[in-house]
C-alpha cells in the first residue's frame, strides 16, 4: 500500500466570528491494482459520529445512478468497504461508494437533520472518504454547510474542498479529507442540520464517496451545567470541612 500526503490548506476568516481558520487535511492510499484484486484502506471510519446510520432528511440527484454503486446508505454506514477491480465495464461494481458530482444524473446534495439535543450540537471536525477502482473518478469536490437551532437557513463554510490525489492509473485509490478549526474548538456550534453539496466539474462527470463523518457533541442544557457546577462546589465544600 502506498500513501500520498498533500500539504494542509488553511483558509483565514478573520471577519467571520463563528470560525477563525478552517484547515483541510488530505490523504490518499493506493491499492495493488490488477484484474480481480481488492483493496481496503487503513482508514478508521467512525461508527459513532453524529450522522452514522442516518437516512438523509433531504437529497438531490441519484447517488446510485450507475456502475452498481451502493448509493446513499453506504455513505453513513460506519465502514469504508472494499474497492474491487473486476476488470471490465460489463461486470464493474463499486458497491463501496455513493457517486456524486452531477454527471449522468448522479448525486448533487445531501442533508442530515441532527435531532435529540434541544440546543443542537457542536461540530469539531468533518471527514469525507472517497475513492475508486482507478484514478479516473477519485476526486473529492464538495462544500459543507450547517444550520443552527432557531434558524432554518444554512451557513456554508467559505471554501470548496477540491482534492485529487494525482495517483497513477490502474491502481485502486482511497482518499480522505478532514475539516477542522485551528483556532477554536469547533467548526460550528448549536448545529441542528448539516449539508454536503457536490458541484459539477469533477473528473469524468462523477466520483465516488465511501463515508461522511460529522464529529461533534451535544450542547449541554443550562440546567445540567448548573447541576454539574453545584455538584463540584458541594464536593469542594465537603473536602474543606474534612480537611
Amino acid at each position: 500500500m502506498t500513501t500520498f500526503l498533500r500539504p494542509s490548506l488553511v483558509l483565514l476568516l478573520a471577519a467571520t466570528p463563528s470560525f477563525a481558520a478552517v484547515v483541510v487535511n488530505t490523504n490518499a492510499e493506493l491499492g495493488p491494482g490488477g484484474v480481480g484484486s481488492t483493496f481496503t484502506p487503513s482508514y478508521v471510519v467512525s461508527s459513532t459520529d453524529l450522522i452514522n446510520g442516518m437516512t438523509p432528511s433531504a437529497f438531490a440527484g441519484n447517488f446510485a445512478a450507475t456502475e452498481l454503486t451502493g448509493g446513499l446508505p453506504v455513505m453513513t454506514d460506519g465502514s469504508y468497504g472494499v474497492i474491487t477491480e473486476p476488470g471490465g465495464a460489463v461486470d464493474r461494481t463499486h458497491g463501496a461508494f455513493g457517486i456524486a458530482g452531477g454527471g449522468g444524473g448522479t448525486g448533487t446534495s445531501v442533508t442530515y437533520s441532527l435531532t435529540g439535543s434541544p440546543l443542537g450540537y457542536n461540530i469539531s471536525s468533518v471527514a469525507v472518504y472517497g475513492g475508486w477502482n482507478d484514478n479516473g473518478r477519485d476526486q473529492q469536490l464538495y462544500t459543507f454547510s450547517y444550520s443552527v437551532v432557531g434558524d432554518a437557513g444554512f451557513v456554508t463554510l467559505p471554501l470548496t474542498v477540491n482534492f485529487d490525489s494525482g495517483a497513477p492509473p490502474n491502481l485502486q485509490v482511497a482518499n480522505r479529507t478532514i475539516l477542522t478549526e485551528n483556532a477554536l474548538p469547533f467548526i460550528a456550534t448549536n448545529v441542528d442540520a448539516v449539508r454536503f453539496d457536490f458541484p459539477a466539474g469533477v473528473e469524468n462527470g462523477y466520483t465516488g464517496y465511501a463515508e461522511l463523518d460529522v464529529i461533534g457533541v451535544a450542547v449541554p442544557e443550562p440546567g445540567s451545567v448548573l447541576l454539574a457546577g453545584a455538584g463540584i462546589a458541594g464536593l469542594m465544600l465537603r473536602r474543606r470541612r474534612h480537611a
